[in-house]
């Protein structure tokens, strides 16, 4: 089978040479953009495997070719942007890590990335710096993708519940702490404040009348 492989974060890039080398592929593609995935023939392939990729993919591509991601969070509530910062702010230290399929909607001509069905899992552990997080999501991404194409084409896709709440994608301006917010949360709030905002996203930074404080690397030792 002929694939494409979708991704532009170094982590998620890194996962493409060992799904290249499964059995079941013969050719596969490796697309870092938008552009570049639609000048493809979609056609000459089977399947779109994105990782780490958070924008839509347009009925131009969802329409006409399967497409699977994977997913870093257990609660639906983390399933609209930013699932890994928005899971280490509320604390969570062990989540899931889904193998999720994109589905389109003729009707509203846009592809959904949130289908609320996932084929395999494994355990993810947010604990650590964010590069140690990093260096976990290639390996479980591995092993997702691998556990896919194994079963592929016979998958067995299940439903995890809905939700009514929603943490919603963070934007570069909730990377700001004031002195104020500094006095009303604990050391290790603030520990997973700035951690989960280490390289490569907007690092966490405080602001006062002199200027911005941005850090970008911290570590913590419980009492």
């Amino acid at each position: 089978m002929n694939v494409i492989f979708l991704a532009y974060r170094d982590w998620a890039i890194n996962v493409f040479p060992v799904v290249q080398k499964h059995p079941k592929i013969g050719r596969c593609v490796l697309c870092t953009t938008h552009d570049e995935l639609i000048n493809l023939n979609l056609s000459d392939f089977s399947l779109l495997i994105t990782c780490g990729w958070s924008e839509e993919l347009g009925d131009e591509v969802a329409s006409r070719i399967p497409a699977i991601g994977v997913h870093c969070a257990e609660l639906d509530r983390y399933s609209y942007g930013s699932p890994l910062q928005n899971q280490i702010i509320d604390g969570l230290r062990f989540t899931k890590h889904r193998v999720f399929k994109f589905t389109y909607d003729k009707g509203s001509s846009r592809a959904h990335t949130h289908s609320r069905e996932y084929s395999h899992e494994v355990d993810l552990d947010l604990s650590g710096n964010m590069e140690d997080i990093l260096y976990q999501m290639t390996a479980t991404s591995i092993i997702l993708f691998n556990m896919f194409l194994d079963d592929y084409p016979e998958i067995v896709w299940k439903q995890w519940p809905a939700e009514t709440a929603v943490r919603q994608k963070r934007v570069p301006t909730d990377s700001r702490l004031t002195k104020e917010d500094l006095l009303s949360m604990s050391t290790e709030d603030i520990y997973n404040f700035f951690r989960c905002l280490e390289d490569p996203y907007p690092n966490g930074f405080i602001e006062d009348e002199k200027g911005f404080l941005y850090i970008k690397r911290v570590a913590f030792k419980k009492k």
